[in-house]
């Protein structure tokens, strides 16, 4: 604990008048005029320097990557180069042969595993470059793992086709780059664009396909639909 001196100085009047008395404080002065109370150079820091991200390191970045491979693919199976090339896409400064050495580190059954150091178990190696992410990283069970074009068209029906539907629409028009983008995809437009104009669709959700407007398998390709009565 440390102590702070300074002194406070009150100038008072009194005032008689008959057998009233009245006490008026005319000054106070406090010396030293400002007292700053101690900071520690550590606390002052904490204060002045809001916390930055955590930087992700490369295990970061390849554990993610491949999430996003299979969610992408509706598969769990992949090549390093197909994650390393994916993981570019976001982090363009990455190493080839970094990012395959730590690939290979994360597969405990590949043959070369042991030469690497920071082992991780996020793979599986599946043999001849192959790989697979191991079911506790994966999060669901790989029978649940839907295709790309499956996903597309149930998103489609629960959030376009079943409200439209809801509010007594006769007509939807749907841009292909608008679903891409929701389903948090990297590069899968024609896949987007084959689920939008899929019999399978028109099916599932009872429309009809009447144009298709824009370049083919674009973002900017726009598909429009005349919606049956239920």
């Amino acid at each position: 604990m440390q102590q702070l001196n300074f002194s406070i100085n009150i100038n008072l009047s009194l005032t008689l008048k008959e057998d009233t008395a009245s006490i008026h404080i005319d000054n106070v002065d406090l010396v030293p005029a400002v007292v700053s109370l101690p900071v520690r150079a550590g606390f002052r820091n904490k204060l002045a320097a809001p916390k930055t991200p955590k930087k992700k390191t490369i295990h970061d970045i390849i554990l993610l990557t491949a999430k996003k491979c299979v969610i992408d693919t509706g598969q769990n199976k992949f090549t390093g180069a197909k994650l390393y090339h994916l993981a570019r896409l976001n982090n363009p400064g990455l190493k080839r042969n970094t990012f395959a050495a730590q690939v290979i580190a994360a597969a405990p059954d590949h043959p070369s595993h042991r030469h690497y150091p920071n082992p991780k178990d996020y793979f599986v190696y599946l043999g001849k470059g192959y790989y697979k992410l191991n079911q506790k990283y994966l999060e669901i069970s790989e029978d649940k793992i839907a295709r790309p074009s499956d996903r597309v068209r149930e998103h489609v029906k629960r959030k376009y086709i079943d409200p439209a539907k809801k509010e007594g629409k006769k007509s939807l028009s749907i841009r292909a780059g608008e679903i891409h983008r929701e389903l948090g995809f990297t590069r899968r437009i024609p896949v987007v664009c084959s689920a939008l104009r899929s019999r399978k669709l028109q099916k599932i959700c009872d429309i009809e396909l009447t144009y298709v407007g824009g370049p083919n398998n674009s973002t900017t390709t726009t598909f429009a639909y005349k919606l049956k009565k239920n």
